[in-house]
């Protein structure tokens, strides 16, 4: 079943420009198996003299009895992204680096329910005991089953006969697929892309193991027809690689600011967690993203690009935290795919808002990517990767764009930067405080480059003006009765993002004399006022040198006073 890979460099290019064509997709989906293949080898090694309550070489044996009736399906099957999960989690207990309340032997016992899913489906007749967990059999892609008037960790008999799954407990059969006890995986589909959404299996979700979570019928129909809108929209490319690539959507609950969520992991490759996006467009987006994260996973499961681990200290323009190397390599070749989608969707939705998304992530993407390829945690085969990323961004960054969105970007980034600073440096104290000396003496700045700085994380809560700007941009008109659903929105917010600067900018000082730290008011008055360029700059200097003055004084300084003064 192993096979060795040859990866050649025009893949990787072909990747790295955002595509990839079906040879390559081939490659990446090859390499997965025999990474999953390695984790099994790797289980069994670990398994093999430690006492286990269900025997693992029957699992294994009809394994190899499904491989030998259907390779192509087998394969299918060890390529879920349930599966990697499972593996994954077990490997790392076994090894020693996670926990879990499960007894091992339920654990190891799931590759009977792995075995006997494969063996299914290649119409294999068998009988196997399999783990009963906290009252549900999980077969990987098929269902579960819920096995009444168990402990929490019991066997049950699964069997197949005829085509007809069981699974046995206690004198109680449930009879697959009519039994009320049997909760299946459905599927939805658009084109050729008919991915399991997966809402029962216990491995579904990368972040944790999950209970069942049933979608009513109404709810499937709302994830058929938001990905049938969507699939209209995905270019060739993109189209191609999720049918490739991703096999399962795991439906989840929106972040707690109501923003949508969505995410994937090397250890679920294949997989798309998120909440159900709000239309077409950004259903379409999502799609984009993750794959792009899912194509980087397989590749570098196949080649390093970026050694592992590292302190989280880069800027990232898609999150509010730090972000390690490694991190900021998955950021830009997933945001190369946002931008790549924005750029053909802009050509046939003629709008602000899609010119804006464009630029916007274009820009910031373009950014990073030429950082990235500077970072000495890459490998030489990442540098490459990274220096055509940054390649192929430099010449989407030449589209032009209308007027209105080309500003709205430029603010979005600067807005977006000055937060990440503000937020997550902090100045050396010992040039904070001679800088507050020499102001409260009356003095000019002293001459020379403001303070260092060191990298000091805080608390993210959420930015409001970057979602107020896309609802601006989608319908002016309609900005003020929708801006409650943006959490965090202050009056200020809403006059600067419909461009009456002055009223933001009295309105940002009001909010500092009512909450000197704030760091969302601190830019906002930056953004707001023409002459307070520094507050983008270093805002972390104006900062902490404000709540050095308030701290000899006891009395607020005015906050555009002291900006002019460090401007100087």
């Amino acid at each position: 079943m192993l096979s060795s890979h040859r990866l050649p460099l025009t893949v990787v290019d072909q990747l790295a420009h955002g595509g990839g064509d079906a040879a390559a997709l081939r490659l990446l989906r090859d390499g997965q198996l025999s990474a999953r293949l390695v984790s099994l080898r790797a289980l069994l090694d670990e398994v093999v003299d430690r006492p286990l309550r269900l025997r693992v070489d029957d699992a294994w044996d009809l394994l190899v009895a499904a491989q030998r009736t259907s390779p192509s399906l087998v394969r299918e099957v060890l390529l879920l992204p349930q599966i990697g999960v499972w593996l994954a989690d077990l490997l790392r207990r076994l090894r020693g680096s996670a926990e879990s309340a499960q007894p091992l032997w339920v654990e190891v016992g799931h590759l009977s329910c792995v075995a006997a899913a494969a063996a299914h489906l290649c119409g294999i007749e068998f009988s196997i005991d399999v783990p009963v967990s906290e009252g549900v059999v999980s077969f990987p892609s098929l269902g579960v089953a819920t096995v009444p008037d168990t402990s929490p960790w019991a066997v049950a008999r699964a069997e197949s006969r005829a085509g007809l799954l069981s699974v046995s407990r206690g004198g109680r059969t449930v009879r697959i697929p009519d039994d009320e006890n049997w909760a299946s995986v459905r599927r939805i589909g658009a084109g050729d892309f008919t991915p399991l959404l997966d809402d029962v299996e216990p491995h579904r979700d990368y972040r944790a193991r999950v209970a069942p979570n049933r979608l009513t019928d109404g709810e499937i129909s709302r994830w058929a027809a938001g990905l049938t809108e969507a699939w209209s929209l995905l270019g060739g490319d993109y189209a191609a690689a999720v049918s490739a690539l991703i096999s399962t959507i795991v439906p989840a609950l929106p972040m707690s600011d109501g923003r949508p969520y969505s995410g994937s992991s090397a250890d679920a490759c294949g997989a798309v967690v998120m909440s159900l996006p709000p239309d077409a467009a950004a259903f379409a987006e999502t799609l984009a993203h993750e794959v792009q994260h899912t194509k980087l996973a397989a590749l570098a499961a196949m080649e390093p690009l970026c050694a592992t681990g590292g302190s989280a200290h880069c800027y990232a323009p898609w999150r509010d935290d730090p972000r390690p190397v490694s991190g900021l390599l998955q950021g830009v070749y997933a945001f190369l795919g946002v931008a790549d989608f924005w750029r053909a969707h802009r050509q046939t939705a003629v709008s602000d808002h899609a010119d804006f998304e464009f630029a916007y992530w274009c820009g910031q993407t373009s950014r990073t990517a030429r950082f990235l390829r500077e970072c000495g945690e890459l490998t030489a085969l990442g540098r490459r990767f990274a220096t055509t990323m940054a390649t192929q961004l430099a010449r989407w960054s030449r589209i032009q764009v209308s007027d209105v969105a080309a500003h709205a970007a430029r603010l979005a980034t600067r807005d977006h930067r000055a937060t990440w600073r503000a937020r997550h440096l902090a100045p050396e104290p010992a040039a904070v405080r001679l800088l507050a000396e020499a102001w409260l003496a009356g003095d000019p700045r002293p001459a020379g480059e403001l303070p260092r700085v060191r990298l000091s994380p805080g608390p993210t809560p959420p930015q409001p003006r970057m979602e107020l700007r896309r609802l601006w941009l989608r319908a002016p008109a309609a900005l003020a009765a929708h801006s409650n659903t943006v959490p965090a929105t202050t009056a200020a917010d809403l006059l600067h993002v419909t461009g009456d600067q002055e009223g933001a900018a009295r309105l940002y000082l009001a909010d500092l004399e009512a909450r000197p730290d704030d760091a969302l008011a601190w830019v906002g008055l930056g953004l707001a006022d023409p002459w307070a360029g520094v507050l983008l700059r270093r805002p972390e200097v104006v900062m902490a040198v404000h709540a050095e003055v308030t701290r000899r004084t006891g009395e607020l300084s005015d906050p555009r006073e002291l900006v002019a003064w460090i401007g100087s």
